[in-house]
């Protein structure tokens, strides 16, 4: 197990524009604010969703895009340093207007209709992602 403490420093609110990227949205926000480390929380709805599945088995990410309007309906994640940059790791839940939901790692692709995120900002050594050779991904080291 890896522990590490950290304070919260300032909690934003962000509110992407219908058409922005949510990935990259997001990701511009903390790179120029400087955010290093910060939990992340959003919802609203996209015009069509670009995600990413985890494959355990071959390490690898299997790709997929719904290109429907969908209801975002929770999206959680954090930031962390990768090679000394700011790096944003999202997962999202999305629903169509029947109910029926999809989810996974959102990936670059993603076009808001309507997004408010809550960014807490905090304060202390920032985790750093490494290779782990065991899962094949980059995770807090």
């Amino acid at each position: 197990m890896i522990g590490r403490r950290l304070e919260v420093a300032a909690v934003h609110l962000v509110r992407l524009a219908t058409g922005d990227d949510l990935y990259e949205g997001l990701t511009t926000f903390v790179t120029d604010a400087g955010i290093t480390a910060a939990t992340v929380t959003c919802l609203g709805a996209v015009r069509r969703a670009s995600l990413r599945y985890y494959d355990q088995d071959l390490h690898r990410y299997d790709d997929f895009v719904l290109d429907e309007h969908l209801e975002l309906v929770a999206g959680v994640g954090n930031v962390s340093l990768l090679e000394g940059a700011s790096f944003l790791h999202l997962h999202a839940a999305f629903a169509r207007a029947d109910g029926q939901a999809f989810g996974g790692h959102v990936n670059v692709g993603t076009e808001v209709f309507a997004l408010e995120a809550h960014v807490t900002e905090l304060r202390g050594e920032p985790p750093r992602r490494r290779p782990d050779d065991c899962t094949g991904l980059t995770l807090w080291g």
